[in-house]
C-alpha cells in the first residue's frame, strides 16, 4: 500500500498549493481515497472475493477536467470475469474446478478526461463527454490485466428539476485483444437520479447495465445506491452498494470514498 499512500500524500500537498496555482493557470487540484468489495460467482459455482482501492487523483480546468487512477487489488476465486475500478475487464480464469486462489497487486493505469458543456449552451441540460483509455501496466502473468490497452467513451446528461437531478450515461468500451482469448467490445447503460435531502446530504439511485464482455459471462445488471455527506467545502464523504440482478454481475458490493473538493 506505500504507492496510494504516497499519491494520497502528494494529493494533500498539491490541493494546499492549489490555490495559488488557480491564480496562476486556473487549475483546481484534489483527490478521492477508499475502498470497495465485490463477491459474485460471475457465471460459475465459486464465489470471487474482490477488494479495491480505490485512489483517484484529479485536476481541472475550466469545463476540463483530468483524472489518474491505478488501483491496487485484492482477488480471491475463480470467477471467469472480474473488473477493475473503471469497468475495464482484467481476468478470465477457465479453470474453476481449481481451488480459490490469492492475488494481490497493482492494477492498470486509468486515465480520462472530460468536457462538460455549459448548462446555458443547451437550457438548463447538464452534459459531460468523457474518454478514457486503460494502460497495461499491470502483470498479464498474475492475472491482474489482460495485458492490452483499452480505449472508452461516454456521454452524461442530467438536468436539475429541484431537489431531483435525473441522468442517463451511455458509454462504450473496446477491449484490447490479448491473445489467448476473446473479448468482445461493451456497450454500457445508466439510468437513474441525485436527490438533495439537504444542502450537505445527497443521495443518488441508479440501474447499471454493461454488455458481456466474454462469450463465458452474461451481461451485467446492477441496481446501485450511494448517500453522500458535504463534510465542508473541501471533503466529502461517499458510501455506496450495489446489488446485482444477473449471473454477470457481482452479487452484492459495497464501498466509501472521501474526496477532497477542488480549491
Amino acid at each position: 500500500m506505500t504507492k496510494t499512500l504516497f499519491a494520497a500524500v502528494i494529493t494533500w500537498l498539491l490541493a494546499q498549493a492549489g490555490n495559488a496555482m488557480a491564480d496562476d493557470l486556473g487549475l483546481k487540484l484534489g483527490g478521492s481515497f477508499g475502498f470497495g468489495y465485490s463477491d459474485g460467482n460471475y457465471g460459475t459455482d465459486k464465489d470471487t472475493d474482490v477488494l479495491l482501492d480505490l485512489t483517484t487523483l484529479s485536476a481541472k480546468t475550466g469545463n476540463f477536467e483530468f483524472t489518474v487512477g491505478m488501483p491496487y487489488m485484492r482477488i480471491s476465486g475463480r470467477g471467469l470475469v472480474i473488473f477493475d475500478a473503471a469497468g475495464n475487464p482484467i481476468i478470465i480464469n477457465r479453470r474453476t474446478s481449481l481451488p480459490a486462489d490469492v492475488r494481490t497487486g497493482f492494477g492498470d493505469l486509468n486515465l480520462s478526461a472530460t468536457y462538460a458543456i455549459p448548462p446555458e449552451v443547451l437550457a438548463g441540460f447538464e452534459v459531460k463527454l468523457t474518454g478514457r483509455i486503460k494502460l497495461a501496466t499491470a502483470s498479464a502473468h498474475r492475472r491482474l490485466s489482460t495485458g492490452k490497452a483499452d480505449y472508452g467513451m461516454s456521454v452524461d446528461v442530467s438536468r436539475a428539476y429541484g431537489r431531483w437531478q435525473p441522468f442517463v450515461t451511455l458509454g462504450y468500451l473496446t477491449s484490447g485483444q490479448p491473445a489467448a482469448y476473446s473479448l468482445k467490445n461493451t456497450l454500457s447503460l445508466s439510468v437513474g437520479t441525485s436527490y438533495a435531502w439537504t444542502d450537505s446530504l445527497i443521495a443518488i439511485a441508479s440501474y447499471d447495465y454493461d454488455s458481456a464482455s466474454s462469450p463465458l459471462v452474461a451481461s451485467s445488471k446492477d441496481l446501485f445506491g450511494s448517500l453522500s455527506w458535504l463534510v465542508n467545502d473541501k471533503i466529502t464523504l461517499t458510501g455506496y452498494a450495489t446489488n446485482g440482478m444477473s449471473t454477470g454481475s457481482p452479487k452484492v458490493g459495497a464501498g466509501l470514498i472521501v474526496t477532497y473538493g477542488f480549491n
